[in-house]
């Protein structure tokens, strides 16, 4: 963790332009899609909301139920998906470093099933050019998948970018996510290690107050399966909730 945390400091610290550079390349860079790949339409909506207990110590609650606008050919249409209720404790090693454990459970309807995760993130966040903000995330998960015999291990980095649009609105911001997911070993019966998926999301973020806002946006979701017939896109609308709570008088 020294190490991580100390090559992460260093990142952080180098020449802000290198940053919007490798940000453009990864956000533009086409995504390779198979011509047998299907395609789906979601709606996925989000309540994340975060609490800060002591100068160091955080955590956050995220719920998000997600629908099934579109399935593939023999999917179940216009029907709840998934629902996500994910929770951690985190504590902060300086104003732009943190360290997180947390739970998930993840009960699925297509197919029917529910998944256990325990998850460890590092989160660490800089000021670029002007107001806006570049987040890393990198998480490591260990995931308890009914019917799967094994612990499936995966590693998920995600970078968020976030620029005032002072010019349209003092309160609007745009939103830009990108986020990798690696499995890290094969399970008997679940999920084989490799690339797992791909997520990019563009949105707008509307600040109501100081501790409360709203985020509308498309997110592209590109799904690997365990042969190439099994790749999908997965063509969604987000709508989200952030909420902060202080404890500190």
């Amino acid at each position: 963790m020294k190490f991580v945390t100390s090559w992460l400091i260093n990142f952080a610290s180098r020449n802000q332009a290198h940053y919007l550079c490798f940000l453009g390349a990864v956000l533009l860079s086409p995504a390779i899609v198979l011509a047998d790949t299907e395609t789906k339409s979601s709606l996925w909506t989000m309540s994340l909301n975060r609490f800060q207990f002591t100068e160091q110590y955080r955590g956050f609650l995220d719920i998000q139920p997600r629908f099934t606008v579109e399935d593939v050919p023999g999917g179940d249409n216009g029907s709840i998906d998934t629902v996500l209720i994910r929770g951690a404790l985190g504590y902060q090693l300086n104003s732009n470093l943190g360290i997180y454990q947390g739970y998930a459970i993840i009960p699925t309807y297509d197919p029917d099933r529910v998944e256990h995760r325990s998850f460890q993130e590092l989160l660490a966040k800089q000021s670029l050019i002007g107001a806006s903000v570049l987040v890393h995330r990198l998480r490591f998960e260990q995931r308890f998948i009914e019917g799967v015999n094994d612990t499936s291990l995966r590693f998920r980095y995600f970078a968020r970018f976030t620029y005032p649009l002072n010019g349209i609105h003092d309160n609007l911001s745009l939103a830009i996510n990108e986020e990798v997911f690696i499995h890290l070993n094969d399970t008997d019966g679940g999920p084989q290690s490799g690339f797992n998926q791909n997520r990019l999301f563009i949105g707008l973020n509307y600040k109501v107050s100081r501790n409360l806002a709203f985020e509308v946006g498309y997110q592209n979701q590109y799904v690997a399966g365990q042969r190439s017939a099994d790749n999908a896109v997965n063509h969604i609308t987000f709508i989200g909730m952030q909420s902060s709570f202080s404890f500190i008088e």
